[in-house]
């Protein structure tokens, strides 16, 4: 056996199938997102200092010292505030620390398409954060993977995966079941 194929064997125990990773479905907040182990929910106040009083339905996970995060705040009855509330999430996003990638992602590709603001930040504790932000159905929606400093490797591309999966059911793209 070369050496080459026994490094390999050696680390194809400690690799992890792509098919480990779950969509997630909460029809009841407009989202589905795939997660790479069961998320936790917790419900939270939002801050802002444009509307008061609003909560954020926060759904989180880890895998391998990466934090995975999906935000939810309904700002349904502040419509006309949306488009502000949202540039204020990217305001506090890009003040975390230093934004290293600024992007406009896209889901969905017709008439039905949902801008976003992608941002990765390299914070002063010396995580990385991957964030989207999108609105959509009266919810501002923000996906984050952060990068923790145990895990090392602040350039893996795993994290960007999370944001990635993300999309605004129901869409007619699955069955849309929710888990």
């Amino acid at each position: 056996m070369s050496i080459f194929a026994l490094v390999m064997l050696m680390l194809l125990p400690g690799l992890r199938p792509a098919g480990v990773w779950e969509e997630y479905i909460y029809l009841d907040r407009g989202v589905a997102i795939q997660f790479p182990a069961k998320p936790e929910a917790s419900t939270v106040p939002y801050a802002s200092a444009l509307v008061k009083g609003l909560l954020s339905t926060i759904y989180t996970a880890q895998d391998d010292n990466v934090v995975y995060k999906l935000t939810i705040v309904d700002v349904a009855g502040h419509i006309d505030a949306a488009a502000n509330l949202l540039n204020e999430a990217n305001y506090s996003l890009m003040r975390e620390g230093n934004v290293v990638f600024n992007d406009i992602p896209r889901v969905y590709q017709d008439e039905r398409s949902i801008f976003g603001t992608t941002m990765v930040v390299d914070r002063p504790d010396g995580s990385r954060m991957r964030s989207s932000l999108f609105f959509s159905k009266g919810r501002i929606y923000r996906a984050d993977a952060i990068v923790l400093p145990a895990r090392g490797d602040k350039d893996m591309t795993v994290p960007s995966r999370f944001d990635q999966t993300i999309r605004f059911p129901p869409d007619g793209r699955f069955p849309d079941k929710p888990r």
